[in-house]
């Protein structure tokens, strides 16, 4: 009898692994929340509601703090603050989030994408601080046309030169002024 309790054991211990590992295994949370989260900012953002996207990776980032999924959250909204659509479109903030997303190494999926982001934001707002970028609202963010950026371009050529040639004639009078200074006096002076 001891032996058939054995066996029974045995064979209950069996059943029992077996039906665990028959078990469908679900995905960690951050795996699982991200691709309806992703979907949910997409559609804000097609909508034209960049605050609720934000608020949505925002949520996803908070909820789940160190997952690669809450990395992704970086790039995207980087991705969103450069939408021109955007009204609260902003540069400074996109590099701040690329940056963050490219210092975890090499395995962020968007790695090459993020560097290339990267390197528009910086120009966006360098063509920005140069006045070649008009910058009435967000929404209407444009390049100037080639005609005003080259007429842009001519006036500054042309102050430059004004500059120059200030300078070229306060250089000359000064070695006027050391020739002088340098030259020996007559004796009766």
């Amino acid at each position: 009898m001891r032996t058939h309790s054995i066996v029974f054991g045995v064979a209950v211990a069996a059943a029992a692994c077996a039906s665990i590992s028959h078990q469908p295994r679900t995905a960690p949370a951050p795996e699982r929340d991200w691709a309806p989260t992703i979907a949910a900012a997409q559609k804000a953002v097609a909508g034209g509601r960049y605050a609720d996207a934000e608020q949505e990776l925002t949520v996803f980032a908070q909820r789940h703090p160190g997952s690669p999924e809450s990395r992704e959250t970086l790039y995207w909204r980087a991705l969103f603050f450069l939408d021109p659509a955007n009204h609260n479109q902003n540069t400074g903030s996109a590099v701040k989030a690329l940056d963050a997303y490219l210092l975890d190494g090499s395995s962020a999926p968007h790695r090459e994408e993020a560097q290339v982001l990267r390197r528009i934001a910086l120009s966006l707002d360098s063509l920005s601080r140069s006045g070649l970028l008009i910058v009435n609202s967000p929404a209407d963010t444009v390049v100037k046309p080639l005609p005003t950026m080259l007429a842009r371009m001519l006036e500054l050529q042309k102050d430059n030169q004004h500059l120059k040639d200030q300078l070229d004639k306060t250089n000359a009078e000064l070695e006027r002024i050391k020739k002088r200074l340098a030259a020996p006096k007559p004796d009766g002076q």
